[in-house]
């Protein structure tokens, strides 16, 4: 087994591959503070996404030279946006763009306050993951990660990642599939040269580990105030979700909408700043919305749903300007929130996934659902004790000074209502309506339902906090009032993670550590299966085309050997010539069109990995290669196997060309 310290370097690299070019573009545009490291990971997903798009039209592909030349490319654009802000508003270039400092002498405690919460939270969510997956080389035993894995393997072998054209990895299957998160994994693969698995563990961990929190606390802060007590108590709840982030680990597994739901809080507090509604200070309308234009395509590259998600939560305050500028008689204003509420109205109607491949139906009762909101956790995971109680003095906060929170109200109540759709009602036609734009998926909508309630929780946490440091005065514990303040804060912080030892987290990481198949259970790659890759790599020249079962974990060649898959993912479209290989490549010999076929696409060898299928249960055998074990050389011959897995050559189509 690989240890974590042997990928220390691997790690550090994929840092700086999301960190490093959102961070020189967002700092050539103005951006500074909190803003400058909340904006820099959506904005480098954008130029990775909008890059793959827009390099095959100058003959190009994606590698880290084109990538870097698009890096400065944008730094340019962000120049050159900048020189317009400075013009328009009549600023100095000194002047930051991104909200106003702390103070001119803010305390020790407010500048350490959001390195302590970052902190926080990359331990806690850092650490369950790490114990979770257990081998950085691992990969979730699941469906959905055939495709990911592959994905990442062939952009970082071809630089072809292209959003347009990735498809289902074939060229009969060429369309439109969201590929940032794709594209900046395979980036981190090329700098680094390390297994495909062992990036997609780093990147996951800096998604759940760095991103997030980071982006949960410039929500937060735009919600209550850039405080100590803000930084601290959001990086402490973090990870106290067993929906999100963990969830989405053992689920799927869904890395392009965790990596999209991971940004959606940054989204949403540009978006509080831009109706003037933030109270870590107003920054001008012209840089927060040129910011929401600069991290938009990277989210919706990354998984479009989490850029509707966040149109969505982000209508209450929109809806809240709009009634203002209304009274207020501020045309503007009033425009902006009537643009942004009918353009998220056409979003949320019309930009929707097919539904043919979304078998979800309704799991719980209304009671369940109810239930599911109030602990914001679905029926699967246990329920959140210390959450739950800090939502509901989240609400009774909310509840005392509506006018500054009924937005945060909103997500909720917005949040729930999608949650309730999704998990409990029964009319197809009302629940795709409501759900539809996240698959009717309940897994996907409970994470969405943790972002939507995160601020309420915040909100409760710092409601504790007040009561508190209220008691201890009364106390007389401490004397001075600023070590009353640190110690109720540090009370409620240790009450958050306290919370982390039972219940839904480690569930949630006890369920990661299974998807890993690190209870034995490795549905879709057992290790006899992954060590006869090396010898796919060996024996196959590095132009061949392998065939197998994308079921059975057999089409992972491209991931684990490097070599080609006829078939890289469980869905896609086929050639004629690639569906007769899947159907009758275990009759090279006998037939043939098959080698005429195998000739063609250069597709000689075979994996047959039996029918454990990925789903679990048994998967019906490729029809291509049902009958390899009853057939004997010279016509096809076996190359090497290591316990049940064998890799075939089709001899009988003749040599390899």
């Amino acid at each position: 087994m690989l240890s974590w310290g042997a990928v220390i370097p691997v790690f550090v690299l994929a840092l700086f591959v999301l960190f490093a070019p959102g961070l020189v573009i967002a700092f050539a545009g103005g951006a500074r503070r909190l803003r400058l490291w909340a904006v820099s990971a959506p904005l480098t997903l954008t130029t990775a996404g909008l890059g793959a798009i827009l390099l095959p039209f100058a003959g190009l592909h994606l590698n880290p030279l084109t990538f870097t030349c698009i890096t400065m490319l944008g730094v340019l654009v962000a120049l050159l946006g900048r020189l317009v802000v400075v013009r328009r508003l009549g600023v100095g270039w000194a002047v930051p763009v991104g909200g106003r400092p702390p103070g001119p002498n803010p305390s020790p405690m407010r500048r350490l306050a959001p390195w302590i919460g970052l902190v926080i939270a990359a331990v806690v969510i850092g650490g369950r993951i790490i114990s979770g997956i257990t081998d950085p080389a691992a990969i979730a035993q699941l469906f959905d990660n055939v495709f990911h894995l592959n994905a990442v393997a062939l952009v970082a072998s071809t630089g072809e990642g292209s959003s347009l054209t990735l498809g289902n990895l074939t060229e009969a299957s060429r369309s439109f599939y969201p590929a940032a998160f794709h594209d900046v994994a395979a980036l981190m693969v090329q700098l680094s040269g390390a297994p495909v698995p062992v990036v997609m563990n780093s990147f996951a961990l800096i998604l759940c580990a760095v991103v997030w929190p980071l982006g949960a606390m410039y929500f937060t802060t735009r919600v209550f105030g850039a405080r100590a007590e803000v930084f601290i108590l959001t990086g402490a709840l973090s990870g106290a979700f067993g929906s999100f982030p963990y969830r989405l680990l053992s689920f799927g597994v869904l890395y392009p909408f965790l990596a999209g739901l991971t940004m959606l809080p940054v989204l949403l507090g540009l978006i509080i700043e831009f109706f003037g509604r933030s109270r870590a200070g107003q920054s001008h309308q012209l840089p927060t919305f040129i910011a929401i234009a600069a991290i938009s395509p990277g989210i919706a590259l990354t998984h479009p749903s989490v850029l509707v998600a966040g149109a969505l939560l982000g209508a209450p305050v929109a809806l809240g300007a709009l009634i203002l500028s209304f009274r207020s008689r501020r045309t503007r204003s009033l425009v902006f929130a009537t643009v942004y509420l009918v353009g998220t109205a056409g979003a949320f109607l019309f930009v929707r996934p097919p539904l043919n491949s979304a078998p979800w139906t309704p799991d719980q009762s209304y009671k369940e659902a109810i239930g599911a909101i109030v602990a914001v956790s679905p029926g699967s995971i246990a329920v959140p004790w210390v959450v739950c109680a800090l939502l509901v003095l989240g609400l009774f906060g909310a509840a005392r000074r509506p006018r500054s929170y009924a937005s945060v109200v909103g997500m909720f109540a917005i949040g729930a209502i999608v949650y309730f759709a999704c998990a409990a009602v029964d009319n197809e036609t009302v629940r795709d309506l409501l759900a539809g734009v996240w698959y009717r998926d309940t897994e996907r909508v409970s994470a969405l339902l943790t972002i939507a309630a995160f601020a309420l929780v915040v909100g409760g946490a710092l409601v504790l906090a007040t009561l508190a440091r209220a008691a201890l005065s009364r106390l007389g514990l401490p004397r001075r009032a600023t070590a009353r303040r640190l110690l109720a804060l540090a009370l409620c912080a240790g009450l958050i993670l306290l919370g982390t030892f039972r219940g839904p987290i480690p569930q949630a990481q006890e369920w990661i550590h299974q998807s890993f198949g690190q209870h034995g259970v490795q549905q879709l790659l057992s290790d006899d299966e992954r060590a006869i890759m090396q010898d796919v790599r060996e024996l196959v020249p590095s132009d061949g085309v392998v065939v197998g079962s994308p079921r059975t974990g057999a089409s992972l060649t491209p991931a684990f050997a490097d070599r080609r898959a006829l078939a890289p993912h469980i869905f896609g479209n086929r050639t004629p010539a690639e569906q007769y290989l899947l159907d009758h490549w275990d009759e090279a010999g006998m037939d043939p069109a098959v080698c005429e076929y195998v000739q063609e696409l250069n597709a000689f060898w075979a994996l047959d990995f039996g029918t454990d299928d990925v789903l679990g249960g048994v998967h019906t055998e490729l029809a291509g290669t049902d009958a390899l074990d009853a057939e004997q050389s010279p016509r096809i011959t076996e190359l090497a196997r290591v316990g049940d897995a064998v890799l075939y050559e089709a001899t009988a189509c003749g040599p390899p060309a």
